[in-house]
């Protein structure tokens, strides 16, 4: 488990990343308290090698990287970048990250973003929404029903 302090630091860098920035704060601070796995690599030594098939994202929350593409396509990474992730693309990219000083990553599974997602729907459901009693209790006013009653006419002879 990690520390509050610990904890706001990850909360506030993950949104900053544009996949993390619509979720409320208290469900971003669950979320990295119980949820994230980090990860911390010696500089020099693989973070993610161009062969693996996770669709893991990783947030670079310490230190730096390198990102290789191959092609002489390097990507400096520093605190607040992240890389792989979205299993719903056809094409990955093949890359392989290494570190170039001692670095953490948070790591975060694609079966963890859907749990966050449906804590974050669950949290905007009706049942956990706060009512203005005004809003919530239309005025209704009552009706009684109407006695009918059977008028009889003198009848005309």
């Amino acid at each position: 488990m990690n520390s509050v302090a610990e904890t706001r630091t990850y909360a506030e860098i993950l949104r900053d990343i544009p996949a993390f920035s619509r979720y409320a704060p208290d469900v971003l601070d669950h979320f990295v308290t119980e949820s994230v796995f980090t990860m911390h690599t010696e500089g020099g030594q693989e973070i993610c090698s161009r062969t693996d098939a996770s669709h893991n994202l990783y947030v670079v929350v310490a230190g730096s990287a390198v990102l290789d593409a191959g092609d002489d396509v390097r990507v400096e990474l520093e605190p607040g970048d992240y890389f792989g992730g979205d299993a719903g693309h056809h094409r990955a990219l093949t890359a392989s990250v290494v570190a170039t000083e001692d670095t953490e990553v948070l790591v975060i599974s694609p079966e963890e973003m859907a749990r966050l997602q449906h804590a974050a729907s669950r949290r905007h459901h009706p049942s956990n929404v706060d009512w203005v009693p005004e809003a919530a209790t239309p005025s209704l006013r009552l009706v009684r029903p109407r006695r009918r009653q059977a008028v009889l006419e003198p009848s005309v002879s």
